[in-house]
Protein backbone atom coordinates (compact mmCIF):
# COMPACT_ATOMS: atom_id res chain seq x y z
CA UNK A 1 0.00 0.00 0.00
CA UNK A 2 1.71 3.32 -1.17
CA UNK A 3 2.39 6.08 1.63
CA UNK A 4 0.62 9.32 2.05
CA UNK A 5 -2.79 7.04 1.52
CA UNK A 6 -5.93 9.71 2.73
CA UNK A 7 -9.56 8.94 4.28
CA UNK A 8 -12.44 10.32 1.72
CA UNK A 9 -15.11 11.27 3.69
CA UNK A 10 -18.07 10.18 1.11
CA UNK A 11 -19.96 7.43 1.34
CA UNK A 12 -21.33 4.68 -0.72
CA UNK A 13 -24.50 4.90 -2.30
CA UNK A 14 -27.26 2.37 -2.06
CA UNK A 15 -26.26 -0.74 -4.35
CA UNK A 16 -28.83 -3.84 -5.29
CA UNK A 17 -26.58 -6.75 -5.04
CA UNK A 18 -27.99 -9.45 -5.60
CA UNK A 19 -31.45 -8.55 -3.82
CA UNK A 20 -29.30 -6.94 -1.08
CA UNK A 21 -29.11 -3.47 0.03
CA UNK A 22 -25.29 -2.42 0.96
CA UNK A 23 -24.09 0.68 2.65
CA UNK A 24 -20.48 0.73 3.40
CA UNK A 25 -18.20 3.76 3.73
CA UNK A 26 -15.30 4.03 1.07
CA UNK A 27 -12.06 3.39 2.52
CA UNK A 28 -8.26 4.60 2.50
CA UNK A 29 -7.73 4.87 -1.08
CA UNK A 30 -4.17 5.37 -3.00
CA UNK A 31 -3.21 8.60 -3.99
CA UNK A 32 -1.56 6.63 -7.44
CA UNK A 33 -2.22 3.16 -8.82
CA UNK A 34 -0.88 1.70 -12.51
CA UNK A 35 -4.01 0.21 -12.79
CA UNK A 36 -7.72 1.27 -12.17
CA UNK A 37 -10.70 -0.33 -13.64
CA UNK A 38 -14.04 1.59 -13.38
CA UNK A 39 -17.40 1.17 -13.91
CA UNK A 40 -17.18 -2.56 -13.21
CA UNK A 41 -19.76 -5.05 -12.59
CA UNK A 42 -17.53 -7.84 -10.37
CA UNK A 43 -18.49 -11.20 -9.54
CA UNK A 44 -17.61 -11.89 -6.19
CA UNK A 45 -16.94 -15.52 -5.98
CA UNK A 46 -17.15 -15.71 -2.08
CA UNK A 47 -20.84 -14.95 -2.42
CA UNK A 48 -22.00 -15.91 -5.88
CA UNK A 49 -23.44 -12.01 -5.95
CA UNK A 50 -22.33 -9.21 -8.70
CA UNK A 51 -21.64 -6.27 -7.39
CA UNK A 52 -22.35 -3.17 -9.44
CA UNK A 53 -20.43 0.28 -9.94
CA UNK A 54 -17.28 -1.38 -8.65
CA UNK A 55 -14.06 0.32 -8.84
CA UNK A 56 -10.35 -1.60 -8.36
CA UNK A 57 -6.90 -0.52 -8.29
CA UNK A 58 -3.94 -2.60 -8.95
CA UNK A 59 0.18 -1.47 -8.03
CA UNK A 60 2.57 -3.71 -8.44
CA UNK A 61 0.24 -6.70 -9.34
CA UNK A 62 -1.59 -6.63 -6.46
CA UNK A 63 -5.31 -5.73 -6.12
CA UNK A 64 -4.26 -2.56 -3.97
CA UNK A 65 -8.57 -1.88 -3.36
CA UNK A 66 -12.05 -2.36 -4.49
CA UNK A 67 -14.34 0.24 -4.04
CA UNK A 68 -18.05 -0.29 -4.92
CA UNK A 69 -20.89 3.05 -5.77
CA UNK A 70 -19.24 4.28 -8.41
CA UNK A 71 -15.54 6.51 -9.11
CA UNK A 72 -13.61 6.90 -6.34
CA UNK A 73 -11.84 10.27 -6.35
CA UNK A 74 -8.37 11.49 -5.56
CA UNK A 75 -6.12 9.02 -6.91
CA UNK A 76 -4.02 8.97 -10.07
CA UNK A 77 -3.84 6.16 -12.38
CA UNK A 78 -1.14 5.29 -14.57
CA UNK A 79 -4.04 3.52 -16.38
CA UNK A 80 -7.48 3.53 -16.32
CA UNK A 81 -9.90 1.04 -18.46
CA UNK A 82 -13.64 2.03 -18.20
CA UNK A 83 -15.78 -1.36 -17.73
CA UNK A 84 -18.72 0.01 -18.77
CA UNK A 85 -20.73 -2.30 -16.67
CA UNK A 86 -19.11 -5.47 -17.75
CA UNK A 87 -18.58 -8.55 -15.96
CA UNK A 88 -15.22 -8.53 -14.13
CA UNK A 89 -14.49 -11.68 -12.33
CA UNK A 90 -10.81 -13.13 -11.23
CA UNK A 91 -8.72 -15.21 -13.47
CA UNK A 92 -8.63 -18.43 -14.05
CA UNK A 93 -7.04 -21.42 -12.06
CA UNK A 94 -5.61 -25.08 -13.50
CA UNK A 95 -5.30 -27.07 -10.87
CA UNK A 96 -4.34 -30.37 -13.22
CA UNK A 97 -1.62 -29.77 -16.27
CA UNK A 98 1.43 -31.88 -17.27
CA UNK A 99 3.35 -29.94 -18.97
CA UNK A 100 5.09 -32.19 -21.55
CA UNK A 101 1.07 -31.69 -23.07
CA UNK A 102 1.45 -28.46 -24.13
CA UNK A 103 4.62 -29.37 -26.05
CA UNK A 104 4.56 -31.39 -29.55
CA UNK A 105 7.98 -32.29 -29.82
CA UNK A 106 8.00 -33.63 -26.10
CA UNK A 107 5.61 -36.92 -26.73
CA UNK A 108 6.68 -40.09 -28.54
CA UNK A 109 4.03 -42.07 -30.23
CA UNK A 110 2.86 -43.35 -27.28
CA UNK A 111 1.95 -40.08 -25.68
CA UNK A 112 4.81 -40.14 -23.24
CA UNK A 113 7.59 -37.62 -22.42
CA UNK A 114 10.97 -38.54 -23.97
CA UNK A 115 12.57 -35.46 -22.86
CA UNK A 116 13.31 -33.78 -26.22
CA UNK A 117 13.18 -30.24 -24.55
CA UNK A 118 16.41 -28.22 -24.03
CA UNK A 119 16.70 -27.03 -20.62
CA UNK A 120 18.86 -23.92 -22.13
CA UNK A 121 17.65 -20.84 -20.83
CA UNK A 122 16.89 -19.29 -24.44
CA UNK A 123 14.71 -22.61 -24.80
CA UNK A 124 12.62 -22.25 -21.37
CA UNK A 125 11.93 -18.40 -22.22
CA UNK A 126 11.19 -19.36 -25.62
CA UNK A 127 8.84 -22.36 -24.21
CA UNK A 128 7.13 -20.46 -21.34
CA UNK A 129 5.86 -18.31 -24.65
CA UNK A 130 4.30 -21.67 -25.60
CA UNK A 131 3.30 -22.18 -22.29
CA UNK A 132 1.63 -18.44 -22.27
CA UNK A 133 -0.31 -18.94 -25.00
CA UNK A 134 -1.69 -22.06 -24.67
CA UNK A 135 -3.70 -20.06 -21.30
CA UNK A 136 -3.99 -16.94 -21.22
CA UNK A 137 -5.80 -15.55 -24.36
CA UNK A 138 -8.71 -18.12 -22.18
CA UNK A 139 -8.04 -16.20 -18.70
CA UNK A 140 -6.42 -18.91 -17.37
CA UNK A 141 -4.00 -17.15 -15.39
CA UNK A 142 -2.90 -19.25 -12.68
CA UNK A 143 -1.38 -22.99 -13.06
CA UNK A 144 -0.25 -26.24 -11.14
CA UNK A 145 1.74 -28.66 -12.93
CA UNK A 146 0.92 -32.46 -11.29
CA UNK A 147 3.96 -34.19 -12.94
CA UNK A 148 6.42 -33.91 -15.24
CA UNK A 149 9.90 -35.49 -16.29
CA UNK A 150 12.97 -34.56 -13.82
CA UNK A 151 14.68 -33.46 -16.82
CA UNK A 152 12.10 -30.98 -17.14
CA UNK A 153 13.08 -29.55 -13.79
CA UNK A 154 15.43 -26.86 -14.60
CA UNK A 155 12.54 -25.26 -16.82
CA UNK A 156 9.58 -25.97 -14.05
CA UNK A 157 11.53 -24.05 -11.67
CA UNK A 158 12.55 -21.48 -13.62
CA UNK A 159 9.00 -20.63 -14.63
CA UNK A 160 8.28 -19.88 -10.98
CA UNK A 161 9.36 -16.67 -11.49
CA UNK A 162 6.49 -14.54 -11.52
CA UNK A 163 6.06 -12.61 -15.18
CA UNK A 164 3.31 -10.58 -16.21
CA UNK A 165 3.70 -12.80 -19.50
CA UNK A 166 2.83 -15.97 -18.09
CA UNK A 167 0.55 -17.65 -16.15
CA UNK A 168 1.71 -18.61 -12.60
CA UNK A 169 3.04 -21.45 -12.00
CA UNK A 170 3.64 -24.25 -9.26
CA UNK A 171 4.86 -27.28 -10.46
CA UNK A 172 5.39 -30.83 -8.38
CA UNK A 173 8.04 -32.34 -10.19
CA UNK A 174 7.45 -36.31 -11.00
CA UNK A 175 4.58 -37.75 -9.76
CA UNK A 176 5.88 -40.58 -6.86
CA UNK A 177 5.30 -44.20 -7.48
CA UNK A 178 6.38 -47.77 -5.91
CA UNK A 179 9.48 -49.54 -7.45
CA UNK A 180 7.84 -52.51 -9.17
CA UNK A 181 10.22 -55.67 -10.56
CA UNK A 182 10.15 -55.68 -14.31
CA UNK A 183 8.32 -51.98 -14.82
CA UNK A 184 9.36 -48.77 -15.46
CA UNK A 185 8.16 -45.62 -14.62
CA UNK A 186 6.57 -43.29 -17.48
CA UNK A 187 9.06 -40.34 -17.68
CA UNK A 188 6.67 -37.97 -15.76
CA UNK A 189 6.87 -40.83 -12.92
CA UNK A 190 9.41 -41.21 -9.94
CA UNK A 191 10.32 -44.46 -8.22
CA UNK A 192 10.32 -44.99 -4.45
CA UNK A 193 11.76 -48.32 -3.00
CA UNK A 194 9.96 -47.72 0.38
CA UNK A 195 8.24 -45.19 2.85
CA UNK A 196 11.88 -43.63 3.77
CA UNK A 197 12.96 -43.49 0.22
CA UNK A 198 9.33 -42.02 -0.39
CA UNK A 199 9.94 -39.40 2.57
CA UNK A 200 13.39 -38.85 1.53
CA UNK A 201 12.10 -37.58 -2.34
CA UNK A 202 9.55 -35.29 -0.99
CA UNK A 203 12.48 -33.09 1.27
CA UNK A 204 14.54 -33.86 -1.80
CA UNK A 205 11.73 -31.67 -3.47
CA UNK A 206 11.19 -29.22 -0.89
CA UNK A 207 15.17 -28.23 -0.60
CA UNK A 208 14.83 -27.38 -4.86
CA UNK A 209 11.70 -25.59 -3.88
CA UNK A 210 8.48 -27.15 -4.79
CA UNK A 211 5.82 -26.60 -2.30
CA UNK A 212 3.23 -29.26 -4.71
CA UNK A 213 3.81 -32.92 -4.53
CA UNK A 214 1.55 -35.12 -6.31
CA UNK A 215 0.87 -39.34 -5.56
CA UNK A 216 -0.08 -41.74 -7.91
CA UNK A 217 -1.90 -44.73 -7.56
CA UNK A 218 1.09 -46.61 -7.76
CA UNK A 219 2.29 -45.72 -4.64
CA UNK A 220 2.18 -48.36 -2.08
CA UNK A 221 0.38 -47.61 1.28
CA UNK A 222 3.02 -47.37 3.54
CA UNK A 223 5.14 -45.21 0.98
CA UNK A 224 2.03 -43.24 0.41
CA UNK A 225 1.69 -42.59 3.80
CA UNK A 226 5.01 -41.64 4.43
CA UNK A 227 5.49 -39.42 1.24
CA UNK A 228 2.09 -37.80 3.00
CA UNK A 229 3.53 -37.10 6.63
CA UNK A 230 6.88 -36.05 5.50
CA UNK A 231 4.74 -32.70 2.95
CA UNK A 232 2.72 -32.31 5.28
CA UNK A 233 5.09 -31.38 8.18
CA UNK A 234 7.05 -29.22 5.60
CA UNK A 235 3.64 -27.62 5.00
CA UNK A 236 3.84 -28.84 1.17
CA UNK A 237 0.28 -28.79 -0.63
CA UNK A 238 0.05 -32.96 -1.22
CA UNK A 239 -2.81 -34.17 -4.43
CA UNK A 240 -3.19 -37.77 -5.50
CA UNK A 241 -4.52 -39.99 -8.35
CA UNK A 242 -6.41 -43.01 -6.03
CA UNK A 243 -7.13 -45.76 -8.24
CA UNK A 244 -7.20 -49.63 -8.94
CA UNK A 245 -8.01 -50.28 -5.18
CA UNK A 246 -4.36 -50.26 -3.99
CA UNK A 247 -5.74 -48.21 -2.02
CA UNK A 248 -9.53 -47.01 -2.28
CA UNK A 249 -10.37 -42.89 -1.65
CA UNK A 250 -11.66 -43.48 2.04
CA UNK A 251 -8.23 -45.20 2.97
CA UNK A 252 -5.77 -42.55 1.55
CA UNK A 253 -8.60 -39.48 2.73
CA UNK A 254 -8.34 -41.73 6.25
CA UNK A 255 -4.28 -41.20 6.51
CA UNK A 256 -4.88 -37.63 5.74
CA UNK A 257 -4.99 -36.98 2.11
CA UNK A 258 -7.52 -33.57 1.28
CA UNK A 259 -6.76 -33.12 -2.41
CA UNK A 260 -8.35 -35.64 -4.87
CA UNK A 261 -7.41 -35.97 -8.53
CA UNK A 262 -10.58 -37.51 -11.21
CA UNK A 263 -13.90 -38.34 -10.24
CA UNK A 264 -14.02 -41.29 -12.17
CA UNK A 265 -11.70 -43.32 -9.52
CA UNK A 266 -14.74 -43.12 -7.12
CA UNK A 267 -16.52 -45.73 -8.94
CA UNK A 268 -13.50 -47.86 -8.55
CA UNK A 269 -12.82 -47.16 -5.05
CA UNK A 270 -16.35 -48.11 -3.93
CA UNK A 271 -16.54 -51.82 -5.90
CA UNK A 272 -15.79 -54.95 -3.96
CA UNK A 273 -12.88 -56.80 -4.64
CA UNK A 274 -14.87 -59.87 -6.47
CA UNK A 275 -17.47 -57.07 -7.85
CA UNK A 276 -14.04 -55.17 -9.57
CA UNK A 277 -12.69 -58.51 -10.76
CA UNK A 278 -15.90 -59.78 -12.46
CA UNK A 279 -16.18 -56.27 -14.03
CA UNK A 280 -12.40 -56.61 -15.89
CA UNK A 281 -13.39 -59.73 -16.88
CA UNK A 282 -16.86 -59.31 -18.68
CA UNK A 283 -17.02 -55.67 -19.81
CA UNK A 284 -14.48 -55.52 -22.57
CA UNK A 285 -15.69 -58.09 -24.62
CA UNK A 286 -19.12 -57.04 -23.49
CA UNK A 287 -18.16 -53.70 -25.41
CA UNK A 288 -16.61 -54.66 -28.46
CA UNK A 289 -12.75 -54.45 -27.48
CA UNK A 290 -9.98 -57.02 -26.99
CA UNK A 291 -7.39 -54.58 -25.39
CA UNK A 292 -6.97 -51.90 -23.60
CA UNK A 293 -5.18 -50.41 -26.27
CA UNK A 294 -7.66 -50.54 -28.40
CA UNK A 295 -8.55 -47.07 -29.60
CA UNK A 296 -11.31 -45.21 -27.64
CA UNK A 297 -11.13 -48.45 -25.33
CA UNK A 298 -10.96 -46.07 -21.87
CA UNK A 299 -13.91 -43.64 -22.98
CA UNK A 300 -15.68 -46.72 -23.29
CA UNK A 301 -14.48 -48.89 -20.50
CA UNK A 302 -14.49 -45.74 -17.57
CA UNK A 303 -18.00 -44.85 -18.36
CA UNK A 304 -19.41 -48.46 -18.21
CA UNK A 305 -18.14 -48.25 -14.32
CA UNK A 306 -20.90 -45.43 -14.03
CA UNK A 307 -23.16 -47.60 -16.09
CA UNK A 308 -22.89 -50.52 -13.76
CA UNK A 309 -23.67 -48.51 -10.73
CA UNK A 310 -26.43 -46.42 -11.50
CA UNK A 311 -27.33 -42.66 -10.63
CA UNK A 312 -28.18 -43.33 -7.05
CA UNK A 313 -25.40 -45.97 -5.77
CA UNK A 314 -25.36 -46.04 -1.74
CA UNK A 315 -21.89 -46.63 -2.06
CA UNK A 316 -21.06 -43.26 -3.94
CA UNK A 317 -23.38 -41.39 -1.97
CA UNK A 318 -21.54 -42.49 1.50
CA UNK A 319 -18.15 -41.51 -0.21
CA UNK A 320 -19.76 -38.39 -1.36
CA UNK A 321 -20.66 -37.56 2.58
CA UNK A 322 -17.07 -38.81 3.41
CA UNK A 323 -15.48 -36.32 0.94
CA UNK A 324 -17.47 -32.83 2.41
CA UNK A 325 -17.01 -34.21 6.25
CA UNK A 326 -13.56 -33.98 5.75
CA UNK A 327 -13.27 -31.09 3.27
CA UNK A 328 -11.43 -33.05 0.86
CA UNK A 329 -11.19 -31.04 -2.50
CA UNK A 330 -12.00 -33.01 -5.84
CA UNK A 331 -10.69 -31.95 -9.30
CA UNK A 332 -13.43 -33.92 -11.55
CA UNK A 333 -11.67 -33.34 -14.48
CA UNK A 334 -14.68 -34.21 -16.87
CA UNK A 335 -13.40 -32.76 -20.36
CA UNK A 336 -11.19 -35.95 -20.21
CA UNK A 337 -14.02 -38.01 -20.96
CA UNK A 338 -16.42 -35.28 -22.42
CA UNK A 339 -13.92 -34.72 -25.35
CA UNK A 340 -13.21 -37.87 -26.69
CA UNK A 341 -17.22 -38.30 -26.23
CA UNK A 342 -17.99 -35.43 -28.42
CA UNK A 343 -19.55 -33.11 -25.25
CA UNK A 344 -16.68 -30.68 -24.98
CA UNK A 345 -16.76 -27.10 -26.47
CA UNK A 346 -13.87 -27.00 -27.85
CA UNK A 347 -12.57 -29.44 -31.17
CA UNK A 348 -9.93 -32.37 -28.86
CA UNK A 349 -7.03 -34.00 -30.22
CA UNK A 350 -5.58 -37.14 -29.28
CA UNK A 351 -2.26 -37.47 -27.47
CA UNK A 352 -2.16 -41.46 -27.57
CA UNK A 353 -3.32 -43.57 -30.54
CA UNK A 354 -5.81 -45.41 -27.52
CA UNK A 355 -7.01 -42.03 -26.97
CA UNK A 356 -8.69 -41.53 -30.23
CA UNK A 357 -12.41 -42.33 -30.13
CA UNK A 358 -13.30 -41.67 -33.61
CA UNK A 359 -13.72 -45.14 -34.08
CA UNK A 360 -16.67 -45.83 -31.38
CA UNK A 361 -20.03 -46.85 -33.52
CA UNK A 362 -22.99 -44.41 -32.23
CA UNK A 363 -24.42 -47.04 -30.57
CA UNK A 364 -21.06 -47.00 -28.37
CA UNK A 365 -20.80 -43.57 -28.24
CA UNK A 366 -23.93 -43.17 -26.81
CA UNK A 367 -23.95 -45.74 -24.16
CA UNK A 368 -20.45 -43.90 -23.34
CA UNK A 369 -22.47 -40.99 -22.78
CA UNK A 370 -24.95 -42.30 -20.63
CA UNK A 371 -22.70 -43.41 -18.42
CA UNK A 372 -20.47 -39.66 -18.36
CA UNK A 373 -23.64 -38.25 -17.59
CA UNK A 374 -24.14 -40.51 -14.37
CA UNK A 375 -20.59 -39.95 -13.38
CA UNK A 376 -21.52 -36.25 -14.03
CA UNK A 377 -24.50 -36.25 -12.06
CA UNK A 378 -22.56 -37.32 -9.04
CA UNK A 379 -20.34 -34.58 -9.58
CA UNK A 380 -23.57 -32.34 -9.48
CA UNK A 381 -24.66 -33.78 -5.93
CA UNK A 382 -21.60 -33.50 -4.80
CA UNK A 383 -21.41 -29.76 -5.15
CA UNK A 384 -24.77 -29.66 -3.73
CA UNK A 385 -23.55 -31.61 -0.80
CA UNK A 386 -20.66 -28.39 -0.27
CA UNK A 387 -17.53 -30.96 -1.45
CA UNK A 388 -15.31 -28.21 -2.66
CA UNK A 389 -14.54 -28.75 -6.35
CA UNK A 390 -11.64 -27.64 -8.36
CA UNK A 391 -10.73 -27.01 -12.46
CA UNK A 392 -8.01 -29.12 -13.66
CA UNK A 393 -7.56 -30.12 -17.73
CA UNK A 394 -5.18 -32.96 -17.57
CA UNK A 395 -5.42 -32.46 -21.81
CA UNK A 396 -4.11 -31.44 -25.24
CA UNK A 397 -5.04 -27.15 -25.63
CA UNK A 398 -5.59 -26.54 -21.45
CA UNK A 399 -6.81 -23.08 -22.03
CA UNK A 400 -9.41 -23.75 -23.98
CA UNK A 401 -9.96 -27.07 -21.58
CA UNK A 402 -10.67 -25.39 -18.82
CA UNK A 403 -13.38 -23.09 -20.39
CA UNK A 404 -14.78 -26.33 -21.73
CA UNK A 405 -14.07 -27.90 -17.93
CA UNK A 406 -16.09 -24.84 -16.57
CA UNK A 407 -19.43 -25.23 -19.22
CA UNK A 408 -19.60 -28.63 -18.32
CA UNK A 409 -19.83 -28.36 -14.66
CA UNK A 410 -22.82 -25.84 -15.96
CA UNK A 411 -23.96 -28.97 -18.25
CA UNK A 412 -23.99 -31.15 -14.86
CA UNK A 413 -26.46 -28.76 -13.61
CA UNK A 414 -24.14 -25.93 -11.33
CA UNK A 415 -25.24 -22.52 -11.75
CA UNK A 416 -22.28 -20.37 -13.15
CA UNK A 417 -21.24 -17.92 -10.68
CA UNK A 418 -20.99 -21.22 -8.85
CA UNK A 419 -18.55 -22.88 -11.45
CA UNK A 420 -16.80 -19.29 -11.42
CA UNK A 421 -16.28 -19.96 -8.32
CA UNK A 422 -14.80 -23.65 -8.56
CA UNK A 423 -12.58 -22.39 -11.30
CA UNK A 424 -11.53 -19.48 -9.13
CA UNK A 425 -11.49 -19.43 -5.43
CA UNK A 426 -11.79 -23.48 -5.03
CA UNK A 427 -8.95 -24.20 -7.29
CA UNK A 428 -6.82 -21.57 -5.22
CA UNK A 429 -7.26 -23.23 -1.81
CA UNK A 430 -6.89 -26.37 -3.75
CA UNK A 431 -3.37 -25.87 -4.67
CA UNK A 432 -2.71 -24.22 -1.61
CA UNK A 433 -2.97 -20.88 -2.67
CA UNK A 434 -5.86 -19.39 -1.21
CA UNK A 435 -4.38 -16.47 0.34
CA UNK A 436 -3.11 -15.30 -2.82
CA UNK A 437 -6.04 -15.75 -5.74
CA UNK A 438 -8.88 -16.64 -6.50
CA UNK A 439 -10.92 -13.48 -5.47
CA UNK A 440 -10.82 -9.76 -6.11
CA UNK A 441 -10.05 -8.57 -2.68
CA UNK A 442 -7.06 -6.61 -1.81
CA UNK A 443 -3.44 -7.49 -1.27
CA UNK A 444 -4.22 -10.53 -4.01
CA UNK A 445 -2.62 -10.93 -7.31
CA UNK A 446 -3.98 -8.61 -9.83
CA UNK A 447 -4.96 -11.59 -12.05
CA UNK A 448 -8.75 -11.04 -13.31
CA UNK A 449 -11.00 -11.08 -16.73
CA UNK A 450 -13.25 -8.48 -18.10
CA UNK A 451 -15.70 -10.23 -19.91
CA UNK A 452 -17.42 -8.32 -23.12
CA UNK A 453 -20.37 -10.53 -22.98
CA UNK A 454 -21.66 -11.62 -19.70
CA UNK A 455 -21.53 -15.65 -19.20
CA UNK A 456 -23.49 -15.53 -16.10
CA UNK A 457 -26.86 -14.68 -18.42
CA UNK A 458 -25.47 -16.89 -20.91
CA UNK A 459 -22.94 -19.44 -20.13
CA UNK A 460 -21.30 -19.68 -23.77
CA UNK A 461 -19.85 -16.21 -23.38
CA UNK A 462 -17.27 -17.54 -21.17
CA UNK A 463 -15.73 -18.79 -24.46
CA UNK A 464 -16.42 -15.23 -26.63
CA UNK A 465 -14.43 -12.32 -25.90
CA UNK A 466 -12.14 -11.27 -22.70
CA UNK A 467 -9.70 -8.44 -21.63
CA UNK A 468 -7.28 -10.69 -19.23
CA UNK A 469 -5.34 -9.11 -16.89
CA UNK A 470 -2.42 -10.10 -15.34
CA UNK A 471 -0.40 -8.81 -12.63
CA UNK A 472 -2.42 -5.73 -13.21
CA UNK A 473 -1.24 -5.55 -16.57
CA UNK A 474 -3.37 -6.03 -20.07
CA UNK A 475 -1.98 -9.15 -21.40
CA UNK A 476 -1.35 -9.32 -25.30
CA UNK A 477 0.25 -12.35 -26.99
CA UNK A 478 3.92 -12.91 -28.26
CA UNK A 479 5.56 -14.61 -30.91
Amino acid sequence: MWRGMRRVSVVIGVASVAGCQFHAPVPDVPDRADLAITHAALLDVRTGRVVPETTVLATNGLITGVYFGGRIPGYRAARTINARGRLLTPGLIDAHLHTHLIFGDSSTTAGLVNGALSMDPDSIARYRRAFANAYLPYGVTTVRDVGSDEHYLPMLLAWTDRSPDAPDFYPSGAYLVSAEGGRSPVPFAVAVSDSAAAAAKVREYYAKGLRNIKLYWRLRPSAFHGALLEAQRLGMNVTAHIDQQVMTVDEAVDMGLRNVEHVHTLAISVMSREELTAFYQSVPASLGVTSPQSPGFFYQFIPEFWNHLGPSDPRVLALVTKLGADSVILTPTLHVFAGPLGLAYFPVRSWRPQDDATALSPQQRAHAITGYRIMASYVKRMHDSGVRLAVGTDALDPGKSVLSEMLLLHDAGIPMADVFRIATLNSAIGIGQGEAYGSIVQGKRADMILFEQNPLSDAQNLIGQKLVIKDGVEWAPHS
